[in-house]
């Protein structure tokens, strides 16, 4: 054989060779898995547990910070997160062992990889008792302004009194035993006390660091985490991502495992553009959009691909009761029963939703349902809304057509469909003019309780019905934090008997009446429909289905 032919054959060796390398290299290569899902086009507010208050910035803090309990994502159970817990013979001292070894980590972006953080010394630093203490401790601390502070604060013996300065931080009941043990001492026997102990609110913060870089200590050179997973990157602004990645120093539980995935990307995105980028390839989970469910219905490759169960969310309008003409209930109960919610899901929505007639989602423990409650909620009715709107305009002395009604939504598709829809009803039904004005998530959260009627939705923090009235906040207790400014002392009775009884069907009793009066009587609120989970999600994808709004990406895996 000639030398030319010789070399051909060994460069043509060769080639396989590298090719068999380069294949087994893409096969084993870093499983990066890019979503859109429960982000929306806005960039995530916070990362700081205290101060979150939304989905997107709370299913991140999920994997960065899982909390002494968890939800089990498709049971809805409570089991075990970084600690077990035991309860006294009384009811009312819980008592938690932290796991050992769960090290504070940081990404290093010089490096490229997860790095365990150490004392000046040199010493490991580890998750402690002390690190919830000071967590939980400073959602409460008003100083902190936490959203959700007056939510978690009754859930501690002296946590109200703290939170509202009329008490001290020495007599909130949060005890450290030792590095791995905190007691903490409920004021009361109450049926969802353990689900409290699975929100984000509740995790371990980083003391140290906190005090180091103030509000920038959620940025991903700072940070400190110690989830399955840990913050790699943050573009922030509209149209921008974050990426978490592995955490090598998590060695996993049978409730939280070691992740598979090596990352997880999300982009921020709404629902028409998440679809566009799913089939063009650039994204492996991704929320289908309304106008897409025939066609994805009437493709069997896309259809095999799409999942649809029941939501944990409620969506709503909220009308400030300190504007006018929502200073009056009749005006309030008009707009809410000019509202046809069987045609917003059917020609809107499109993706199976239920109309809502009672704010707290059906699913719940001691919900109250129409089935159950047929003569309570809100009902659709053009014809009364029309008779209840002009009794108010003969009264005040006023036109329709002179009236100006400014709705405000947070920037989406959807949400803009649902405006535009209800805009028109309200013109019909009720002869007012109606502008539309949006802005983005972070924005929005903080600007609507200054609108006449502003778009909201409900998504259960825990699986009951004292979440849905008495958390969103509707109690007179946490008014402050009420972006309807509505209060009502019956209102008020009943969630506070409801909330101390056993009984489910005496609770759910209760709460049918309190919700009559939030939804009809007072009509501060007007549920439109109960949410479902809709998404996209490619084939090499193995993945759970949450019940809980929050995924556990750990659990998932690609091929």
């Amino acid at each position: 054989m000639p030398k030319f032919s010789r070399l051909t054959v060994l460069l043509l060796l060769i080639a396989l060779v590298l090719g068999a390398v380069g294949a087994v290299a893409a096969q084993d290569g870093p499983k990066i898995l890019v979503t859109g899902r429960q982000m929306g086009p806005s960039d995530i507010p916070t990362l700081d547990p205290s101060l979150a208050e939304d989905v997107p910035s709370n299913q991140i803090i999920a994997e960065i910070f899982p909390a002494l309990l968890r939800l089990n994502e498709e049971t809805v159970a409570v089991e075990n997160g970084v600690a077990s817990y035991s309860v006294s013979e009384d009811g009312l001292v819980y008592t938690f062992s932290i796991m050992p070894d769960i090290a504070w980590v940081r990404y290093n972006a010089e490096s490229g990889a997860v790095e365990q953080l150490t004392a000046e010394d040199g010493t490991p630093l580890f998750v402690t008792a002390q690190d919830f203490a000071y967590g939980m401790l400073r959602t409460l601390d008003p100083a902190t302004a936490a959203p959700y502070q007056l939510v978690w604060a009754p859930w501690v013996q002296g946590g109200v009194e703290y939170a509202t300065e009329a008490g001290s931080v020495e007599d909130v009941a949060i005890r450290v035993v030792d590095d791995l043990t905190l007691e903490v001492t409920v004021p009361r026997i109450a049926a969802p006390t353990a689900l409290i102990y699975s929100r984000w609110f509740a995790v371990a913060q980083p003391q140290a660091i906190i005090e180091e870089f103030g509000d920038f200590w959620i940025n991903p050179e700072n940070i400190a985490t110690y989830g399955p997973f840990a913050l790699k990157e943050w573009v922030r602004g509209d149209g921008g991502s974050l990426t978490m990645i592995k955490n090598p120093f998590w060695a996993g539980t049978p409730e939280i495992p070691a992740p598979a995935l090596d990352e997880v990307q999300f982009r921020f995105l709404d629902e028409t553009t998440q679809f566009t980028e799913f089939e063009a390839g650039n994204l492996h989970v991704a929320e289908a959009p309304a106008d897409a469910i025939d066609r994805i219905l009437s493709d069997a490759d896309l259809a095999a691909q799409y999942h649809i169960a029941p939501g944990t969310c409620t969506y709503w309008y909220g009308f400030n009761v300190e504007m006018a003409p929502f200073d009056d209930a009749r005006a309030r109960r008009a707009f809410s029963m000019a509202i046809d919610r069987q045609a917003i899901v059917d020609n809107v929505t499109r993706q199976g939703e239920i109309p809502a007639s009672f704010f707290a989602l059906p699913s719940l423990v001691a919900a109250p349902t129409s089935e159950m409650f047929p003569d309570l909620g809100i009902s659709s009715d053009a014809a009364a809304a029309q008779e209840l709107w002009n009794e108010y305009l003969t009264e005040t002395g006023q036109n329709a057509a002179d009236i100006q009604i400014t709705l405000y939504h947070n920037e989406s598709a959807l949400h803009g469909a649902i405006a535009q829809a209800v805009q028109q009803m309200w013109s019909e039904t009720l002869g007012v003019n109606v502008q539309i004005t949006t802005a983005d998530f972070a924005t929005y959260l903080d600007q609507r309780g200054n609108y006449q009627v502003f778009r909201a939705g409900w998504c259960f923090d825990y699986p009951d019905a004292h979440n849905f009235y008495y958390d969103v906040p509707f109690h007179s207790d946490l008014v402050s934090e009420n972006d309807t400014h509505w209060s009502n002392a019956d209102f008020d009775a009943l969630i506070d008997e409801a909330f101390l009884l056993t009984d489910p069907a005496e609770r759910a009793a209760m709460y049918a009446q309190a919700d009559d009066i939030l939804v009809n009587v007072d009509a501060a609120a007007a549920p439109i429909y109960y949410y479902v989970t809709n998404d996209m999600t490619a084939p090499n994808v193995t993945r759970t289905y949450s019940m809980i709004t929050t995924e556990y990406y750990e659990k998932w895996d690609m091929n």
